[in-house]
């Protein structure tokens, strides 16, 4: 052997080390298992439908839409040039495609996370903290939905480790990357935030020098941004970036100012955050969370403070969210990154001690993946429910004109319509079937009256004990109500899901109202 081929070898070797295997093999089998429980046969519905719509115009027209855009368009934009690439006439393959890249860049993150927790701990027990987010069950079923989450996670993930890992030249890119963030979601200005705080405290000897610095990564932050606020204001008359934040500014202070209930709103809201707090942490990182706040407030260095500013100002967005009432985990998986660090922080404190780390390593990451799998199966979407309310709404919207809202099944209404009239621009498809929210009517009569002229004219039930009284009082009496010719029973379709359809006759209903 040559010694060129010798040192060609050796360069070979110390890339690909033992800990580099083990990365590749946790990668391997979490995007297995991923690919195990991928919904290959369910449609997309809600957030994703609407990145589909525009990705989808994207595709057809060639380029960004004239007439509409979504606030947040970084991730659609992505999935438009994915598909351009695939060029597919298959719209379900279309929809397929934008849940696989959801999932491939969810698996993307533990790269960054890798990197993140070797900054803390050693490369084995780094692994561990790659482990806690390829195996996180929340995060799995996110990377099924094929909206912004795991590729917004991933930029503000990758942003603050290039930061930490940065000299004076390249501390730009990771702005680049907060930038990019922030097209995919404007709560990408948090993370920007945080690094503006740690720049300044990272060369802060440079007196004079760090003010001309931070004014050029304004103007590449400024320059990424400006083209997608430029297009966003000439479509929508809005930059959903700073008029978003100044929006929300306005609405606390008028909120404070005016509201007597606010105080309580906020109560709630830090309630609710931390009930969903808790409840996020189960079933990996709750045992050693407590442990790691403990450890890294134990003595403070530049790297630590850097986890402990993006917990407190990436946490923010996510309360202002629940004192608004959202009902959601997801505004919360942005800090996974950051309890990855906290949970191996005491893994290798304590788990250095033991006379084979290794072996401890691999007990832990097994019992991560037990775990995390036996929560998965709790938390699951039911996809074969899924399949079926499918077919039964493709079903119900071939006669009705415009259903009660039935939430969470009637989301699949939308879906049907592009599905049978793609390839067809969002603004040009025909949605011929209205879904009506029952705001605050109470009774099935009221319902009914108020909700006529919104085009109402199927009632749908079925025995789940969430919806209103008065929906489930039409499925067990049925024949009580005169006024509603049942048209529709899935159980005759050869359904499990049970679902009745009653047609309003408003001739009868009128002079029942009336009497």
């Amino acid at each position: 052997m040559n010694e060129n081929q010798s040192s060609g070898t050796k360069g070979i070797s110390t890339i690909i080390t033992k800990y580099s295997i083990f990365l590749m093999l946790i990668i391997s089998v979490g995007f297995g298992i991923r690919l195990y429980f991928f919904p290959y046969d369910v449609p997309l519905t809600a957030d994703a439908l609407y990145y589909f719509w525009y990705s989808s115009d994207i595709y057809q027209i060639g380029g960004l839409p004239g007439d509409w855009s979504p606030g947040n368009n970084g991730w659609p934009i992505l999935v438009g040039v994915f598909f351009s690439i695939i060029n597919t006439e298959d719209i379900f393959a279309l929809m397929q495609a934008q849940r696989l890249l959801s999932l491939v860049i969810s698996m993307a993150i533990t790269i960054p996370v890798y990197f993140l927790c070797k900054r803390f701990v050693s490369k084995k027990f780094a692994l561990v903290g790659v482990a806690l987010i390829v195996f996180d069950p929340r995060l799995m079923i996110n990377s099924f939905l094929g909206i912004t989450d795991p590729l917004f996670l991933l930029l503000i993930t990758s942003s603050l480790t290039v930061f930490l890992y940065s000299d004076k030249k390249t501390v730009y890119i990771a702005f680049v990357l907060t930038a990019l963030a922030t097209l995919v979601r404007s709560e990408g200005l948090a993370i920007f935030l945080v690094l503006s705080i740690l720049f300044f405290i990272k060369f802060r000897n440079e007196n004079y020098k760090v003010i001309f610095k931070y004014l050029l990564i304004l103007l590449i932050f400024g320059l990424v941004l400006l083209p997608a606020s430029i297009y966003r204001i000439e479509v929508t008359g809005n930059d959903y970036l700073f008029q978003r934040g100044l929006t929300h500014v306005d609405r606390i202070t008028s909120n404070i100012s005016s509201d007597n209930n606010y105080g309580n709103n906020i109560g709630a809201g830090l309630e609710l955050f931390g009930k969903y707090l808790i409840w996020v942490l189960f079933p990996s990182f709750i045992i050693f969370i407590p442990f790691g706040i403990y450890l890294i407030f134990r003595k403070i260095t530049f790297d630590k403070l850097a986890i402990i500013l993006s917990l407190g100002l990436l946490a923010l967005p996510a309360l202002y969210g629940y004192t608004l009432s959202a009902l959601d985990t997801r505004y919360l998986y942005v800090l996974f990154p950051m309890f990855s660090v906290l949970a191996v922080l005491p893994i290798e404190k304590y788990g250095s001690k033991f006379s084979k780390p290794n072996l401890l390593v691999i007990i832990i990451i097994s019992l991560l993946v037990i775990s995390s799998l036996v929560v998965y199966d709790y938390l699951k979407i039911d996809y074969e429910h899924e399949k079926e309310s499918f077919g039964i709404m493709k079903d119900i919207s071939n006669f009705a004109s415009g259903i009660n809202e039935f939430f969470i099944e009637s989301r699949y209404v939308p879906t049907i319509y592009t599905i049978h009239q793609w390839p067809t621009t969002y603004k040009n498809i025909d949605f011929k079937t209205s879904v009506i929210k029952y705001e605050e009517n109470n009774s099935l009569l009221k319902f009914i009256q108020n909700s006529k002229e919104k085009g109402l004219s199927h009632i749908v039930v079925d025995n789940k004990e969430k919806r209103p009284k008065f929906i489930q009082e039409i499925f067990v009496e049925e024949k009580k109500f005169n006024f509603l010719e049942k048209v529709y029973d899935s159980k005759d379709e050869g359904y499990s899901y049970h679902v009745k359809v009653f047609k309003i006759d408003f001739d009868l209903f009128s002079y029942k109202h009336d009497k």
